[in-house]
């Protein structure tokens, strides 16, 4: 489902559907207090190279949670999985890597392993061929039980890949349900060509006749979440209408975006009216359900009021529906809980203002958290977003400015400095000396080695286009050489072996810039 810009993990990559409601319905089944444990999982003391070295010597596989310290899904799920008894027993048949994306060399190990988006768990063989991944959007309360199959059949995910479309009949009831409950819309290097990819899940999803009914709809939903066809949305509006199993496919149905609910509208009214009924149905009961913990519950409300917008001829919320929400948000936010797990109840809570078009609302509650939050920086970029929208040029670039100020780490900073300097270039073009200084400054993040990867080299990607579209008439090219100087500088520190440095040696480039002088 496509959220706004702001809306999504600020881990996401844009192009990708990282609409990440529904995070946490593992309390469904355990309950709304972590079980209180002894201690926690034993994650690994040394670096990542000598965690694999561990895992052959012990025969083990990698569990590798990839994080970051702001983002309030990763606290939510060390908060309420990670300290979960059944999860740490778990956790002892791997080595368990903790690995924040701030840490030196985490980019590099990201990019390594198609991780970008925040949080996700991926099980490695020894050689570093993956197993399978979890991502944030997955339902947790089968994190455990993956576990498990993982442990049991280790067949690479790529694997299974090729099995399916070679010889899709001979696909075991492992194979089925390890492509049924992997993340294929997560950006990873597998989900490269999406249309292919969801002709082979729908096939998946005929072929797995000895799978769980849960597992077949699954497969069906991701081909559709992919790429929908007007078969496969006429299939996933049975499943949505079959009460008992549509209440286990809450994650699944959250994957679903705009080119499938403009199939179901193509439909006609009575399937589109119908299909909505289902919708409110499934999400209602999530929202209700008091084994849920609270963030999730914002979460199947932001999902049921973001597809009501979706079927309205006004595009609007209910005026009833919309107090109501309002409702539930203020009495969510009048709890006092840990202020980790406050975060990820304020970013659910984001949801809920967004699919209401409540931009007042959202600005207020995000200005009240900005004086409390751990990481408050998290939260000043949307606020700088939501002044923009009003119109409010200097004001906003006081907020984007801010986050950037008050961010930390190494990865984030150049994160923060770029929406900085990427809002400076769209709210104040004309005042290229600061444009200049602050590009040198956000630049200069990158200083080191193993931090032109992953996130940090789509990001830097992204800034080279920008700045070259700022530049078009040439009329900034004494900036644009001062910038590309400040990396080169980094460029020559970087080993030739550093995977960053042709990145690096690319930006701004001559040839990307064509007629422009360089220093």
């Amino acid at each position: 489902m496509n959220l706004p810009d702001r809306m999504r993990i600020r881990g996401s990559l844009p192009p990708f559907a990282m609409a990440v409601i529904l995070l946490f319905t593992m309390w469904q089944r355990l309950g709304a207090t972590p079980a209180p444990v002894a201690s926690g999982i034993d994650w690994y003391g040394g670096d990542v190279d000598h965690a694999f070295e561990s895992a052959r010597r012990s025969k083990k596989l990698v569990l590798l949670y990839w994080g970051a310290k702001w983002c309030p899904p990763c606290q939510q799920l060390k908060s309420f999985v990670f300290t979960r008894k059944d999860f740490i027993e778990k956790s002892n048949q791997f080595v368990a890597v903790h690995l924040d994306g701030d840490e030196p060399g985490a980019q590099r190990w990201g990019e390594r392993f198609h991780v970008s988006g925040y949080p996700t768990v991926v099980i490695l063989r020894p050689d570093q061929v993956e197993v399978t991944r979890l991502s944030g959007g997955t339902d947790l309360s089968l994190y455990a039980d993956l576990l498990d199959t993982a442990v049991s059949d280790v067949t690479p995910i790529k694997s299974i890949l090729t099995t399916l479309r070679s010889q899709p009949a001979s696909l075991s009831a492992s194979d089925c349900r390890r492509l049924a409950f992997y993340p294929w819309d997560d950006g990873n290097v597998l989900a490269a060509d999406p249309k292919t990819l969801a002709a082979d899940l729908d096939s998946a999803g005929h072929h797995c006749a000895t799978s769980s009914r849960v597992e077949r709809a699954r497969l069906t939903i991701a081909s559709a979440a992919l790429s929908a066809t007007p078969e496969t949305t006429v299939e996933v509006l049975a499943l949505a209408h079959d009460d008992a199993l549509a209440s286990h496919l809450g994650d699944a149905l959250e994957t679903l975006d705009d080119p499938f609910f403009a199939n179901v509208r193509a439909l006609g009214a009575p399937n589109a009216a119908q299909f909505l009924a289902d919708w409110r149905r499934i999400m209602d009961e999530l929202a209700n359900d008091p084994a849920v913990v609270d963030a999730d519950q914002m979460d199947a409300l932001a999902a049921q009021l973001t597809v009501v917008n979706q079927f309205a001829a006004d595009k609007k919320v209910p005026a009833n529906e919309a107090t109501a929400a309002r409702a539930r948000v203020a009495a969510a936010l009048a709890k006092h809980v840990d202020p980790y797990v406050r975060a990820g109840i304020v970013n659910s809570a984001s949801h809920v203002y967004a699919a209401l078009g409540d931009e007042d609302g959202m600005y207020r509650m995000l200005v009240g958290e900005v004086r409390t939050a751990k990481a408050p920086f998290y939260y000043m970029v949307d606020l700088g977003e939501l002044e923009e929208k009003r119109g409010h040029r200097s004001t906003a670039l006081e907020w984007y400015q801010r986050a950037y100020r008050q961010s930390t780490g190494t990865a984030t900073r150049f994160q923060w400095g770029y929406d900085y300097l990427t809002a400076l270039l769209r709210l104040g073009p004309e005042d290229h000396e600061r444009i200049r200084a602050v590009g040198i400054e956000v630049i200069a993040e990158l200083s080191g080695p193993d931090r032109i990867h992953a996130r940090t080299r789509v990001r830097l990607e992204k800034l080279d286009v920008a700045l070259r579209q700022w530049n078009t008439a040439h009329g900034h090219d004494g900036d644009i050489g001062a910038l590309r100087a400040q990396m080169r500088g980094i460029c020559t520190k970087l080993p030739k072996n550093d995977s960053g440095h042709e990145s690096c040696m690319e930006f701004l480039s001559d040839h990307r810039l064509t007629s422009q002088r360089m220093p």
